[in-house]
């Protein structure tokens, strides 16, 4: 604990490095979600994950002056925040492959070089606005990675399902009765 603590003091060790809910390794480097297994741990690091867990280092935010209503306030001041989440340097350290598929798709998505750029002018403080703007960097990460995800079918979807199968065929067999017989009646 010591030891942490003077790491800490001397800025070698950041605090979300610490507490960061990192994806376990072998979710890391798998490309493409297949079995019910690795649906299940992904589905587990997206509930774990938190807009703390974002390192630090994950994204760079700069501030220009924002646009719209305000008067002078917002002639003057830089509020508008900007963030850039560099994915070639996140996948594989703190996202996970598979969502690259998903976040390309996304409408923050920049080709060159392959990054999320989100901005943020709602309010009149940028420290607000960064809030913002990393919440909605949060907010686009987990549904990414919800869209990907398949949750596991409940043991009473499963009988629902199995009861409308059940009467699907019934109703089938009947209607193939009535036309048998139909024909049937044509013949005599």
């Amino acid at each position: 604990m010591r030891s942490i603590r003077r790491l800490l003091s001397r800025r070698l060790l950041s605090t979300t490095a610490c507490l960061a809910a990192k994806p376990p390794v072998k979710l890391l480097h798998i490309p493409k979600l297949g079995s019910e297994s690795e649906h299940l741990l992904a589905r587990q690091w997206v509930d774990a994950f938190t807009p703390e867990d974002i390192p630090k280092e994950g994204w760079v935010a700069t501030r220009s002056r924002s646009s719209g209503p305000g008067g002078q306030h917002v002639n003057k001041t830089e509020s508008k925040v900007t963030i850039r989440c560099d994915l070639d340097q996140a996948v594989g350290r703190w996202l996970p492959k598979f969502i690259m598929s998903a976040l390309t798709k996304s409408t923050h998505y920049h080709h060159s070089p392959p990054s999320l750029l989100i901005t943020s002018q709602t309010t009149r403080s940028a420290s607000q606005n960064q809030a913002n703007a990393l919440s909605l960097l949060h907010q686009t990460i987990v549904s990414s990675a919800n869209s990907l995800i398949i949750n596991p079918t409940s043991p009473e979807q499963k009988e629902r399902v199995k009861e409308l199968e059940k009467k699907e065929k019934e109703r089938r067999m009947e209607m193939k009765k009535r036309r048998s017989m139909k024909k049937a009646s044509r013949r005599e």
